[in-house]
Parts: structure tokens; C-alpha cells; sequence
């Protein structure tokens, strides 16, 4: 990836980016906000949702161990994890400070990437909740007030560079991007919420599944088919099928250990909270865990 930067094509780096984890390869890596396209090292996968308008309606991967559960209330007991991918998810949280603490209480390390505040301003993603920089190798926090920030900002980037601006983050998408890495030992997350008293859980806009539809051209197609083909040789596929999800879980309800496997739903014996998962090398047959 370095080398393709150095020769100027960053496109390609941006590209390869998702090949690269710094960690060793005995390493439990869990990333969230996995979505349709998880990366290739992660060995355990967390999304909120099965299928959501937040990723266009695209089917959620769930190849590897996956549960179902939201950043802010992550069902691991502390220190789980090696490291933490929390990749173009942290810019949808409505509360920043409960979600980078709960990544930093199951993970030692971790990596973040959020579009920038620059390009969050003019784009206004209807789903992100957020707007973040990085300064100083400090992540600069701002909780959007509504999906659109600037109005009168929004107006002219969509009358003179809105056609042109999907060339310009293909061709420099490192400066329209923020790529954060961060290690407990090194003191965690550096961060600042420039906003902390504003309220960022309104609605955004809505639209129905049928009217977002999957893109069907074979260009399309074939990176899918790619992606997929990709996913089989790079990730750890046999280890991934022996983890033990169970055994990783603590209820973020009651801090209970114990949860018994009923068809797709981990049941907290505590207090009967559920949570939906996946677990690719085990048959729907019941099965329970104890701490």
C-alpha cells in the first residue's frame, strides 16, 4: 500500500487498504459495523442490523462468528479482543463517548475510518450522525445538529462540484478520509467532543427498500463476486470456524456470563436478554455457555 502512495496512485493503495492489520497472526480481531463488506482479518463480526437502509438495503456477511448489536452496547466481557476494526461506523453513533469507550473496554487496539468532517460538511450523509477530523493525532469530534449542517454550504457544492466530487475523493480518497489507529498502551484514544450538550439522535430521512435497488451491472457483479472470492483466501477461515463465541460474551444488560444458544438468539440466563447470531461451524442444535 505504501509503495502504490509513493507512486502516486493512491486509488490503488485506498483499494489495498482493507489487506492490511497491523496485528500478529494469533490475534483476535472483532470488527464492528461489519455490514456487507467485512474485513478480511476480522475473526469475529458485530453489525446492529441484518439489513438496514444505513448500507443500502446490502446483505449482511456473516461468514465468521457475527452477533447482532449496537457499538454504544457491545455484548463481549472486557479485553476480548487483540484489536477492534470500527470501520464508517463510528460517524453513525449518536453517543461517541459511550462508543469509543465500550471499543476500548473490549479491545487492546484498534483501527477507525470516517469520512472527514470536510467531506461529511458537503456530502450531508443522511445517516451519519457525526463530523470528525483528526488533529495532532487527536480525533476532533462534532455531533451534527441535523443531516444537514450548512445549508447555504450544501447548496453550492450541489450546484457547482457535486458531479465532479466522486472523481476527486477516487483520486485523493486518503485526504477525504480519516485513518485512525490506536493502542491501550500508548494511552487509547485521543479524542474531544467539541459539542458534548447537543442532542445528534434525531431521525434522518427514510425511504423505502424498493426504492433503493441493488446494483445489477456486471461491472457490480463481478467486485462482489471478487470480494467474495477475496474473503475466502485472506481471512482465517478454519480458526474463524472454531471460535467459540459464547465464551466471549458478557451482557451488556446485567454483566451476566452465562447464555444459552436457542436456534439463531444467545439468551442471557441473567436477565433473558437476546441477541441474534451466526455461528458458521455450529448446526442449530442448542447449546449453551457458562463463564
Amino acid at each position: 500500500m505504501r509503495l502504490f502512495r509513493r507512486l502516486g496512485m493512491d486509488s490503488i493503495a485506498w483499494s489495498l487498504r482493507r489487506l492490511y492489520c497491523p496485528v500478529a497472526k494469533d490475534a483476535l480481531v472483532l470488527e464492528i459495523g461489519s455490514g456487507a463488506s467485512p474485513y478480511f482479518r476480522a475473526n469475529v463480526l458485530c453489525d446492529a442490523y441484518e439489513e438496514t437502509q444505513e448500507r443500502f438495503y446490502a446483505q449482511l456477511v456473516h461468514d465468521r462468528p457475527t452477533i447482532l448489536a449496537f457499538g454504544e452496547q457491545l455484548p463481549f466481557r472486557d479485553r476480548s479482543f487483540d484489536f477492534v476494526i470500527a470501520s464508517h461506523v463510528l460517524e453513525h453513533s449518536a453517543d461517541p463517548e459511550r462508543f469509543l469507550s465500550e471499543i476500548q473496554r473490549v479491545g487492546r487496539a484498534g483501527y477507525i475510518e470516517v469520512p472527514d468532517a470536510f467531506m461529511e460538511r458537503l456530502t450531508h450523509y443522511g445517516f451519519h450522525r457525526l463530523e470528525i477530523t483528526d488533529v495532532d493525532n487527536e480525533l476532533v469530534i462534532r455531533k451534527k445538529k441535523h443531516y444537514i449542517q450548512d445549508e447555504e454550504v450544501v447548496s453550492l457544492f450541489h450546484h457547482k462540484a457535486r458531479p465532479i466530487f466522486p472523481k476527486w475523493v477516487a483520486q485523493f480518497p486518503f485526504h477525504f478520509h480519516v485513518r485512525y489507529y490506536w493502542n491501550k498502551e500508548t494511552g487509547g484514544i485521543r479524542y474531544r467532543i467539541l459539542n458534548p450538550e447537543c442532542d445528534a439522535s434525531w431521525q434522518g430521512p427514510r425511504a423505502q427498500p424498493t426504492e433503493i435497488t441493488e446494483n445489477s451491472s456486471s461491472m457490480a457483479i463481478a467486485k462482489r463476486w471478487a470480494l467474495t472470492v477475496i474473503r475466502k483466501l485472506f481471512s482465517q477461515n478454519a480458526r474463524n470456524r472454531a471460535i467459540d463465541l459464547m465464551n466471549l460474551l458478557q451482557c451488556p444488560m446485567c454483566q451476566g456470563r452465562a447464555f444459552d444458544l436457542k436456534a439463531t438468539h444467545a439468551i442471557c440466563r441473567g436477565c433473558q436478554a437476546s441477541h441474534v447470531v451466526y455461528l458458521p461451524r455450529w448446526s442449530q442444535k442448542d447449546s449453551s455457555a457458562t463463564a
